[in-house]
């Protein structure tokens, strides 16, 4: 049967990491219980179980079975191996990965996807109800369930099968990771001439926002934009110390240009 009321539903959360901090505190606070923190090294499962009033545990074998949602919040290259060891008759099992197929769960009989489409860090507080969760069932029954636990924290679910959930990760890398390894550059290159990033802030604040109503292809500027052959030049030449960041600069302005052209 799906599960339509939350009231004295029971999880247990597999991990205690990022993913799993904001997950659980989310959902504590939203009046789901949370059974029981497991993590390899008992001390990270303690400190998210006291803050949940959950058991902490780190052996997988006691994990309880009077659970009724199990969430994977693990490195992707260590769910098989938590699922391998996860002995789980009842209740929905899910993982919180952007880019691991639902299939890797198909040794349960109700499975599925839960995944925050956000970057999480425990020191940074993230408002739960703004960030998009991608969820995901092995059918109509369980899709329907979690996604009832999904809108109990977030104001924004969303179906995704696995090809689409893939993609939606691939997407925020570019979106997040890769802009900030772009903000490192920033900020390496600023350091060199003893100047603060406080610099560009505004403008990485402003950036954000405006992409916010606007479309990116609109939003963008800059010399690769205005196709300025000579500040690009300038550029380049000040990147020839850098031959690491150069190569980042023109394949991007190479991209910049070409889609300037279309």
């Amino acid at each position: 049967m799906p599960i339509k009321n939350m009231n004295n539903l029971r999880c247990t959360l597999i991990g205690s990491g990022n993913v799993a901090t904001h997950l659980g505190i989310a959902l504590y606070d939203s009046g789901i219980d949370i059974v029981q923190v497991y993590s390899r090294k008992i001390a990270n499962a303690k400190v998210l179980a006291k803050g949940v009033k959950a058991k902490a545990v780190s052996d997988l074998k006691k994990i309880s079975a009077n659970t009724d949602v199990f969430i994977i919040a693990v490195n992707d290259d260590a769910i098989a191996s938590v699922v391998k060891k996860l002995n789980v008759k009842e209740g929905i099992v899910m993982h919180t990965s952007g880019s691991v197929s639902i299939d890797v769960l198909k040794k349960f009989e109700q499975y599925g996807v839960f995944y925050p489409l956000q970057t999480f860090s425990k020191a940074k507080q993230v408002v739960m109800s703004d960030v998009p969760v991608c969820v995901e069932g092995n059918d109509q029954h369980t899709l329907y369930s979690i996604s009832n636990i999904a809108s109990v924290i977030s104001d924004f679910v969303y179906a995704l099968d696995s090809d689409q959930r893939a993609v939606a990760h691939l997407a925020a890398v570019f979106a997040n990771n890769f802009s900030n390894h772009l903000y490192h550059i920033a900020d390496d290159l600023l350091k060199h001439k003893d100047l603060p990033f406080d610099l560009i802030r505004p403008l990485i604040l402003e950036t954000a926002i405006k992409v916010l109503d606007h479309s990116p292809a609109e939003s963008q500027t800059g010399p690769a934009k205005r196709n300025d052959k000579k500040v690009i030049a300038k550029h380049l030449a000040l990147l020839k110390k850098f031959p690491q960041y150069k190569k980042i600069y023109s394949d991007l302005t190479s991209a910049i240009s070409s889609q300037r052209k279309k």
